[in-house]
């Protein structure tokens, strides 16, 4: 696993290490972990053929993934991939990176849970893992976060030749190109037209999903649209967002889009955002303290 954490070299760079190992010798140390090879295969590899000495260095790792980050981040011929292939690879890392990532928030918050940690939903702690999970791969494959973001869409909707393409840097292609081709590839058709659903007259009545005679498209079979346009709700009140939100989508949307709300709210405007609109919900509703 650790050999073959990264593409091995061509046969022009083996060739070009082998002749500077025979001229110069192994300079750099052989990185082992209990008597496994972490990193300096290529060079373990040729030195054995050739009879060229060399030194190992021992270093200590708590897990097999922890050897493979390191040997990541100190593997110099990963300089030599293109962004792409570099970005590719580095998704290996990211089951590993987030675990790490948990644990760090884990020990921040120390093993006794607070009173205000008990106020939030477990839940709401996955997006700052995944936001710092994103931004240390990013860092690790020296692109930016969104580069990221598009290499993983890319690995996971295009075909291999498109990815080999973009492996090689082959001209004509590139990461923003071949992800804008893959999101027009893969994006919904917007069916219909929900302007009429724009209707901000609904004041006191029971919101919920339309019954069958009140939806006004052709196609009753299909409940509710795969895309809507928001764009004529006015921005000075959320009522009529949510008024429109009630009647276009199923049951339970409008909860998991609350849900979705604080956990982004929670991660880009911080903890105390969050407690003060759920002191305010408890405020406005004379409600027991929410859970």
């Amino acid at each position: 696993e650790l050999k073959n954490l990264l593409p091995p070299l061509s046969d022009e760079e083996y060739a070009g290490l082998e002749e500077s190992l025979k001229e110069h010798g192994c300079l750099s140390d052989l990185i082992v972990w209990n008597d496994i090879l972490v990193d300096g295969h290529h060079r373990y590899e040729i030195c054995e053929k050739n009879d060229i000495p060399f030194e190992i260095k021992s270093l200590e790792f708590e897990t097999l993934e922890d050897a493979k980050l390191w040997a990541w981040k100190h593997q110099e011929h990963r300089r030599n991939l293109t962004p792409y292939h570099r970005t590719e690879l580095t998704l290996k890392l990211k089951d590993t990176i987030a675990a790490k990532a948990k644990d760090r928030q884990r020990a921040a918050g120390g093993d006794r849970k607070s009173d205000d940690a008990k106020s939030f939903p477990s839940t709401l702690a996955e997006p700052i893992c995944n936001k710092e999970t994103r931004q240390e791969l990013a860092e690790i494959a020296g692109v930016s976060n969104g580069t990221f973001s598009k290499v993983e869409f890319i690995a996971e909707h295009a075909d291999e030749d498109t990815k080999q393409r973009l492996r090689s840097g082959e001209k004509g292609t590139s990461i923003n190109k071949e992800y804008h081709r893959l999101k027009a590839e893969n994006a919904e058709p917007d069916e219909y037209d929900t302007t009429e659903f724009s209707d901000f007259g609904h004041s006191e009545k029971e919101l919920g999903p339309p019954s069958d005679a009140e939806i006004p498209y052709p196609n009753k079979d299909k409940a509710y649209f795969p895309k809507t346009t928001l764009k004529f709700i006015t921005q000075e009140t959320p009522r009529p967002l949510l008024v429109n939100l009630f009647e276009i989508f199923r049951k339970g949307f409008v909860e998991e889009l609350i849900l979705m709300g604080m956990e982004m709210l929670l991660q880009e405007r911080g903890k105390e955002v969050v407690k003060q609109i759920m002191t305010e919900l408890n405020r406005k509703f004379n409600a027991k303290k929410l859970r």
